[in-house]
């Protein structure tokens, strides 16, 4: 009897044993399916986004950015969804209705917010009352900055933009700056119900 347990448990193990190693192989392949196919809905003509998917994403974790205030850190997105407001000029009334919708949408969501932060690339002449936006990040816009955004954006440039940063420093979706504010918030709880990072 003992050695039929031990037969028995000795099959379990190797088919746990079979099963992690499946995980481990499959596991991003299936990933890059589920981000694809979410994002797509297996066309891009059925793509459920409400904003426009940067494609391929852009890398911003080895850009350096000024902070401004008491921010030291120089290399913001990591770790955290990011929306981005991006203002190379001045940061008009458009800009202005930009920061308070990301806020309200990012204020929306409730017990997510702590994975969310709010960043502000504006032109270091811009001056933000950041008495209206406590935990707004601002840092100074520069020309490495701006190139990054061209080569991910190129059909846009100049334009100031929202942006959708993930925890892994990558540019991945767009949006005008008058963007309605479920645009944002729905793709914001969508990817934030399926990930895992951030």
């Amino acid at each position: 009897m003992n050695d039929v347990n031990k037969t028995e448990k000795t099959a379990m193990s190797k088919r746990m044993t079979l099963a992690f190693m499946a995980v481990l192989f499959f596991g991003p392949v299936i990933a890059a399916y589920v981000w694809f196919f979410y994002f797509h809905d297996a066309a891009p003509e059925a793509s459920v986004n409400k904003g426009e998917l940067v494609e391929p994403a852009v890398a911003l974790t080895e850009l350096e950015l000024e902070p401004r205030g008491k921010d030291a850190d120089t290399m913001p997105f990591s770790e955290d969804w990011t929306i981005l407001v991006i203002a190379p000029g001045a940061c008009d009334e458009a800009c202005t209705q930009a920061l308070v919708t990301t806020r309200q949408v990012w204020r929306r969501l409730n017990r997510d917010m702590d994975r969310v932060q709010r960043v502000l690339v504006a032109s270091p002449e811009v001056d933000i009352d950041l008495s209206e936006h406590p935990v707004l990040r601002v840092y100074d816009y520069s020309a490495e900055f701006g190139a990054v955004i061209d080569e991910a954006m190129p059909q846009h440039t100049p334009e100031s933009r929202v942006m959708l940063v993930d925890p892994f420093g990558n540019l991945m979706m767009s949006y005008p700056l008058d963007l309605e504010p479920e645009m944002l918030y729905d793709d914001l709880r969508r990817l934030l119900r399926y990930s895992q990072a951030g």
